[in-house]
């Protein structure tokens, strides 16, 4: 066929990055391939001409989404309306379920024979599982990131879904070997490294920050030659900071993304809210614990709508209690404690779950391609 127009729309810089890697990996098969859509500085370098700023659409939770609800609609439409002016030859929505959904109900109304194409399912294995089925009526296909999906949406009536892998496996690929931490730190060999992961949010932050300091100062006490490293972002380092000014170990915080991987290289177990640093720590063979709590109505309501045996993706994705996971009343310093404890000091309990860790980088991508040609050739089947 002639040259493909491929429309893609991204709202967060995860998928700006996923959507770029896209755009190479269709041009590889369609050189002159157009495109067009809404994306961010990733995908406008690599050649989109964005309708809007991403950032319009990048809004979470659910009093943001409120507050700016006539806004989203209005580019809801605008975005919908660009895809029944141009019929593109294929329509790629990546993640943002709560603005794109919406864009894919109204092409599809207009003209349901247009390809439309979901790139990143919605955790419906979690909660909500009658999505599956109601995006039946308005994508063509799923595009998935991990290998179970594929059978949920098939088990809960929703569209095909194709398993292409996980970006985060060829960004662990790509770090070459950096200077060893220990020594830049001056951390000696029979110190005991723990990473800690309060969270990427500030709301995750301020709840779990507490349970962990706590949780650092009865560590302490139980173990010698105790180290802390903290990995921080440039919008949760100065909060960080303060939070752990008090700790009873002083920190070390990281900033920069390969002494962060450096550092889970280096230590022997993490302590991490549940997201998806997990992955990170599971891609880098480091045994971990993970804790997570949101509180009140929204934490109860949480731990009775999960439809899944574990909240940590590394766990599902293993099919098994990989690591060990203390969520909303069992955050406790009180129960963590003993857990990281013993992978701080059983040498043989951290062997083990090194070893159960080994095998995620091949079940989250597997050789030969990557994902955004594995999603370039599912394109080509659906033109």
């Amino acid at each position: 066929m002639s040259a493909p127009h491929i429309m893609i729309v991204a709202g967060e810089t995860s998928g700006d990055l996923l959507g770029a890697d896209l755009i190479e990996a269709v041009r590889a098969l369609y050189p002159g391939a157009t495109f067009s859509g809404v994306g961010g500085p990733a995908m406008m370098r690599a050649g989109l001409p964005s309708l809007f700023d991403m950032s319009e659409i990048a809004v979470m939770g659910l009093g943001p989404i409120l507050a700016n609800l006539r806004r989203l609609f209005g580019l809801v439409g605008l975005t919908a309306a660009h895809a029944c002016d141009t019929c593109p030859d294929i329509v790629v929505l990546i993640d943002c379920p709560e603005f794109n959904h919406r864009v894919a109900a109204r092409i599809k109304k207009r003209y349901p024979d247009m390809c439309v194409i979901c790139y990143v399912a919605p955790s419906v294995w979690a909660w909500r599982r009658g999505r599956a089925r109601k995006m039946a009526q308005h994508f063509d296909a799923v595009m998935s990131l991990f290998p179970f999906e594929s059978h949920i949406f098939k088990a809960l009536s929703g569209p095909p879904c194709h398993f292409v892998g996980h970006p985060i496996v060829d960004r662990f690929q790509s770090y070459a070997p950096g200077a060893d931490f220990r020594a830049k730190f001056n951390i000696p060999g029979e110190g005991r490294l723990l990473c800690v992961l309060p969270g990427s949010r500030m709301s995750e932050i301020r709840k779990l920050a507490p349970v962990f300091q706590e949780t650092i100062a009865r560590i302490a006490s139980e173990t010698k030659n105790l180290y802390v490293v903290v990995p921080v972002v440039p919008h949760t380092r100065e909060a960080v900071r303060a939070r752990v000014a008090d700790w009873p170990v002083q920190p070390i915080l990281v900033e920069d993304e390969r002494d962060k991987i450096a550092a889970f290289s280096a230590a022997n177990a993490a302590l991490a809210a549940s997201g998806t640093a997990t992955l990170e720590l599971g891609m880098a063979g480091l045994p971990s614990v993970v804790a997570y709590k949101m509180g009140g109505i929204m934490g109860a309501l949480l731990m009775r709508v999960l439809r899944v045996p574990s909240a940590v993706i590394v766990n599902l994705v293993l099919d098994a209690p990989v690591m060990q996971e203390f969520l909303e009343d069992r955050c406790t310093a009180e129960l963590i404690t003993p857990a990281v404890n013993a992978l701080l000091q059983d040498n043989a309990l951290n062997s083990e779950k090194r070893a159960q860790l080994s095998p995620l980088a091949d079940v989250l991508g597997g050789a030969n391609q990557t994902p955004a040609s594995r999603a370039a050739e599912i394109i080509r089947s659906l033109i």
